[in-house]
């Protein structure tokens, strides 16, 4: 199954082919299966609990194809996140036959790697208790994360004919100077989810080889902690840099929030599952944004766990190790019976505990 997934090229805002190629695997393991655009929410069985179970279709550019070498599967999005989306997919394979005492909800979502259009688009649409994002975290469960932004910071000059560099004022110097200030800000920080981060991740400047740039413009990826916001944020970067303009180079609607879940059953569930597998279970934050956040937001308790490491996510040979892969699988088939098969039907309660 990742194979298939990652032979087929899914950059963000081209999911259509695997959107109608995962809808079809869904809609084989009986699942009623309803479309928003690409983005697909697929269910099995009825009522009360909901778990949820959320991966996202896209990749990050550019797509290079399949190949497995060892115990390895290289290719873009083996990591992040099409492994996630076998390991679920392949979970419900194994228990689609069961008779669930609730509802298996799964929401495989579009352009998580640039807007989480999709997430925001199917959350209308999701009344779950509790869930699981899908999201590579070497099958540690993550149980906060921070919050992400991008900002755009211009520095201004003054152009003149390259050959007199004396009369004009180098716009691309002036932003050296202020990379070389950002490098020693000190940045707030969180007891639990850690220091923010900034990091400039590309720069501009348009003028012509033989003319002193005038203006010189840097995008910059803002992991920001609570309790900060997208404009605490900006006003606290324009205060430190006042002969820069800095703004948000997207709409605040667009940006990742952080999260964090100090304690809930989805947790104790999912630990328990990670100890039946045979696996020692962490119980971490990250520094990477996912879906999980948005879910949390709109009151759908959830946390992130999945095969894969984010140190392989989004680089030039990207690849997951298989073992691991089966270990996830393993892991969410247990959870789909933890949570909706072992119960006592006359009581709503599992067999040895209660969950909810």
């Amino acid at each position: 199954m990742l194979y298939e997934l990652v032979r087929i090229a899914s950059v963000s805002t081209h999911e259509r082919e695997i959107s109608l190629f995962v809808e079809e695997r869904l809609e084989e393991l009986h699942m009623d299966v309803t479309r928003y655009g690409n983005n697909l929410v697929a269910a099995l069985g009825r009522g009360q609990p909901t778990l949820m179970l959320c991966g996202h279709l896209d990749t990050v550019p550019p797509y290079f194809p399949p190949s497995i070498h060892g115990r390895k599967l290289f290719g873009r999005g083996a990591a992040d996140d099409k492994g996630g989306l076998a390991a679920i997919i392949d979970a419900i394979a194994r228990t689609s036959k069961s008779k669930l005492n609730g509802t298996l909800m799964v929401a495989f979502v579009v352009d998580e790697e640039l807007q989480s259009r999709g997430a925001r688009e199917v959350i209308p649409h999701i009344d779950a208790s509790f869930g699981v994002v899908c999201e590579p975290t070497n099958l540690a469960i993550i149980n906060g994360h921070k919050g992400r932004l991008t900002l755009r910071v211009t520095t201004l000059g003054r152009s003149a004919h390259a050959s007199r560099p004396k009369l004009g004022k180098n716009a691309i110097v002036e932003m050296a100077h202020l990379l070389a200030h950002l490098e020693g800000l000190k940045l707030p920080k969180h007891p639990i989810l850690g220091s923010e981060t900034l990091t400039a991740s590309s720069i501009t400047s348009h003028s012509a080889p033989n003319v002193i740039p005038d203006r010189c413009t840097i995008g910059i990826d803002y992991r920001y902690v609570p309790p900060n916001d997208a404009y605490s944020v900006l006003k606290a970067l324009q205060s430190q840099l006042p002969d820069a303009l800095i703004e948000l180079a997207d709409d605040s609607a667009h940006f990742s929030r952080p999260f964090y879940l100090p304690e809930h059953a989805i947790i104790d569930l999912l630990k328990a599952s990670v100890q039946d597998c045979g696996l020692i279970p962490v119980i971490t934050t990250m520094d990477a944004s996912t879906d999980a956040a948005r879910f949390n937001e709109a009151g759908v308790p959830t946390v992130v766990f999945g095969p894969g490491g984010i140190d392989q996510a989004h680089t030039r040979d990207e690849w997951i190790d298989l073992d691991e892969l089966e270990c996830a699988a393993a892991v969410f088939c247990d959870l789909i019976r933890r949570v909706l098969i072992e119960k006592d039907a006359s009581t709503g309660k599992k067999q040895d505990q209660a969950f909810l």
